[in-house]
């Protein structure tokens, strides 16, 4: 059967027209904000990292940074007094020491005070060998960590690493009188019953359904706009959108508006459509632990036979940039000289043939006896992305090789199957995970593999002694051009290699009530809800 893929439609019968609602929207309640997503968070604490986008909402609900960033890339102070730099005193000349001025008064939904031993159990959770955490970049270059009072503490770096803020920026802190009494933080009650600083609190949660979160009247910075904020779930992208657009939900954020209803979105009178540029890129992403993707030449050549730019074209609608790297193409430190080899079915066969792959009677290819099959998963719902594995499907089809398409709930996607790399093949959108830093130490340093040494999100088991040394490299150099030329020599090799095929940068259309204010994109973060304490009704 040919699956036919155009600008018509995504998916046979997946573009039908939505029948317009006898009643154009449902009246507003201004006491709650119900934000629509097509995922759900696995669990609630901040530094046991599964799923960015998700998991950022209750993050930035429940829990504070020290600082974070806004729409201009401009970090501001949340539980730190103030953000540290040069100027202030707050970071030494040689970019060694930094001291972080604590705010006073600060609570935990549970009363208790927040001090500098909450900031140092952080710090400690997150280099703790038995904690599998999102990171420890930067973390681990932090050589002696000192509470100088109960709203001071002082960091020691063994060198400088040059994303130190955005490390930070990216960890929410969490609390010790709780936290620092667990035997086991991964398995502990706190992860589905959080207690954080954050603006609000969580109230409820329905398994497969919602999340209620209620204005913390205690909140540091003041209460929040509304007393009520909803995380509802709605796994299929087109219900999502439906709901959007008949009231039930007032805006509809990750997993967003059908990029073939883009057009039709910017027409609704009574709605806001937001075009939301983000830090991610979209991958297929390969298990290189798995024996049919250890050869760097299978995964290129499975890349070669793709049609990458008719994927964004025909199912992306052209909203999408190509690009070629884990770096959106207008990034500061994109490697403009890499070379687009997708599209090219005979030089993948040529490769898979040279690899030792051959076609069998069947027409699949097989080495040793054992045929080149493997399934690719992604988060069930999303239109768009079963429309690129139906080409993906088509493309290795014709070269000889076979893939299912398995896709499940993004609570299983999210969970073990990836992080502890059960997958063959993902198709996954991802940030650099420092804001708009080059760094991608945390994705692709051999040390990031969370199987090996818990810690990191390099689950696809990539191995690279070169990559590491430039990884190591990048983040210590303060020049930009030193980091440019670091940065433009990892993308050359992951280009070569292959450990994940980039496919283009992620822009979502949300969709939202024109009277909800707040809602803003941010391309320095994946955080749809960045801002949540600011979000209003006019």
């Amino acid at each position: 059967m040919t699956i036919r893929i155009s600008r018509r439609g995504i998916l046979a019968g997946s573009a039908t027209m939505l029948a317009a609602p006898a009643v154009w929207g449902q009246s507003i309640n201004r006491d709650r904000i119900i934000l629509a997503m097509t995922q759900e968070p696995v669990q609630f604490n901040p530094l046991l990292y599964v799923n960015a986008g998700t998991e950022n909402v209750p993050e930035a609900c429940l829990f504070d940074a020290l600082w974070d960033v806004n729409d201009k890339g401009e970090f501001f102070p949340n539980l730190a007094a103030q953000v540290p730099s040069r100027q202030n005193g707050g970071i030494s000349a040689d970019g060694l020491t930094w001291t972080v001025n604590l705010k006073r008064d600060v609570k935990w939904s549970d009363g208790q005070p927040f001090t500098a031993k909450d900031v140092e159990f952080t710090y400690q959770t997150i280099m703790n060998p038995a904690v599998a955490v999102r990171s420890r970049s930067g973390f681990d270059l932090i050589k002696a960590f000192r509470v100088k009072d109960d709203f001071t503490v002082e960091m020691e770096l063994s060198k400088p690493f040059v994303p130190f803020l955005w490390a930070w920026q990216n960890m929410h802190i969490v609390p010790q009188h709780i936290l620092g009494r667990e035997a086991n933080i991964q398995t502990s009650g706190f992860n589905s019953q959080p207690i954080g600083t954050g603006a609000f609190t969580l109230r409820s949660r329905t398994a497969g359904s919602h999340m209620v979160y209620e204005r913390n009247p205690n909140y540091h910075r003041g209460p929040a706009k509304v007393r009520q904020f909803i995380h509802k779930f709605v796994p299929d992208q087109m219900s999502a959108y439906g709901q959007a657009r008949t009231g039930e939900v007032d805006y509809f954020a990750l997993g967003g508006v059908p990029n073939d209803r883009f057009t039709e979105a910017r027409a609704f009178p009574d709605r806001d459509f937001l075009l939301y540029p983000t830090p991610n890129v979209q991958f297929i992403y390969f298990n290189c632990g798995k024996p049919q993707f250890a050869d760097p030449r299978v995964r290129k050549a499975l890349t070669m036979a793709t049609q990458m730019q008719k994927s964004i074209d025909d199912i992306y609608f052209g909203t999408w940039p190509r690009t070629l790297s884990y770096l959106q193409p207008t990034h500061w430190a994109y490697n403009r000289d890499l070379r687009d080899y997708t599209n090219d079915a005979a030089g993948a066969e040529r490769l898979l043939d040279e690899a030792g792959w051959r076609k069998g009677a069947d027409g699949i290819r097989a080495k040793d006896g054992v045929q080149l099959k493997f399934t690719m998963s992604t988060t069930a719902g999303n239109v768009a992305r079963q429309g690129c594995q139906a080409l993906f499907q088509q493309n290795w089809k014709a070269i000889g090789v076979e893939m299912e398409i398995r896709n499940m709930p993004a609570s299983v996607v999210w969970g073990e199957y990836t992080t502890q790399s059960r997958f063959d093949t993902l198709l996954v959108a991802w940030d650099p995970t420092v804001g708009l830093d080059p760094d991608y130490t945390a994705r692709c340093h051999s040390k990031m593999i969370p199987l090996k040494h818990r810690q990191g999100s390099n689950y696809v088991q990539y191995e690279n002694a070169e990559v590491d040394r430039l990884l190591e490299l990048g983040v210590t150099q303060t020049e930009q051009a030193d980091r440019i030329t670091t940065y433009k020599q990892i993308q050359a090799i992951l280009h070569e290699e292959v450990p994940f095929a980039a496919q283009g940068g992620s822009v979502q259309g949300h969709l939202k009530r024109k009277q909800l204010q707040g809602p803003t994109p941010n391309q320095y973060v994946t955080d749809i809800t960045w801002n949540v304490y600011d979000w209003a009704w006019a």
